[in-house]
């Protein structure tokens, strides 16, 4: 694979949407549904059938984003939110984690999975949304849920972007740090309830094997609630619906000091780490199921 075309459109995709949009929060709507349309117009230039989840938040129309094949034998889900807080140009929240799901997906259309993949695009993943029935990956998950879907394994990229090589770049959570992780933020992290184990040892080994970037996983019991930080992302919500699910992060406000500020650009952000990401995980779609 081309890792220059990768990070070529790795860059694209954050300078659209951390630059020429920045703030993308409920509080600018219009912004928020450019960011919408993005996803959704690149989904379609890649020879998806796009469609909309569409919901009424704080009495505008909001929609999940959705590509790919959502066969009724079962399917994996990528997904990424494409909101920030307000205030934020939210480079690595997240359009570092949408920029890695587009390319993802543009790299699985080009070599055909084995097993059915659908691609996510979530909307109100922040707050005041964040926590409440207005998630959009709350709203996807209960509606799966209340279909019967067969979800197989759903991805979240949350912070997916900043990288340092700095000894003590990365600070750890009550008890990990008495538990041999590592401190320096230079690995992408993998975060699973113990429900999830097994897709987060298939996950890791594909991700090692298709390249350089450093991993750390983490399994955790009760659904997470027994170390709530790891809950603050998307794949919260599937958990909660019982469906298996794993965090994929560079541990946000644990390693970056400009989470949920001004100071979230691109400027910040490893390219080559999240070129490295991209031929990880399309390691992991494509040979996923065989």
């Amino acid at each position: 694979m081309n890792r220059e075309a990768i990070r070529a459109n790795l860059t694209a995709h954050l300078k659209y949407l951390s630059v020429t949009l920045g703030d993308r929060s409920v509080y600018r709507p219009e912004n928020l549904q450019k960011a919408e349309d993005y996803v959704f117009g690149n989904f379609q230039e890649m020879g998806y059938a796009p469609r909309r989840q569409t919901f009424i938040y704080q009495r505008q129309e909001v929609s999940n984003v959705i590509a790919g094949d959502q066969s009724p034998g079962g399917y994996y889900i990528l997904g990424a939110h494409f909101d920030t807080v307000a205030g934020t140009p939210g480079a690595d929240d997240n359009a570092s984690g949408v920029a890695v799901l587009l390319e993802v997906a543009r790299l699985a259309q080009n070599k055909k999975p084995s097993r059915p993949w659908t691609f996510i695009g979530f909307t109100t993943e922040e707050p005041p949304a964040f926590f409440t029935p207005y998630m959009g990956s709350r709203v996807y998950a209960k509606r799966a849920r209340k279909n019967r879907e067969k979800i197989l394994g759903m991805l979240c990229l949350e912070m997916v972007g900043y990288y340092r090589q700095e000894p003590g770049s990365q600070q750890l959570l009550f008890p990990l740090q008495f538990m041999g992780y590592p401190t320096t933020g230079n690995f992408i992290g993998m975060v699973s309830d113990r429900r999830s184990k097994p897709l987060l040892e298939r996950l890791d080994r594909a991700v090692k094997q298709g390249c350089n970037l450093p991993t750390v996983t983490l399994a955790v019991p009760l659904g997470g609630y027994i170390l709530p930080d790891v809950r603050l992302s998307d794949h919260a919500n599937f958990w909660d619906e019982g469906y298996p699910a794993i965090m994929l992060t560079d541990t946000a406000y644990l390693r970056n000091p400009h989470y949920h500020g001004p100071g979230d650009v691109m400027e910040n952000l490893d390219l080559e780490a999240m070129t490295e990401l991209v031929l990880g995980l399309a390691n992991f779609v494509g040979r996923e199921g065989k």
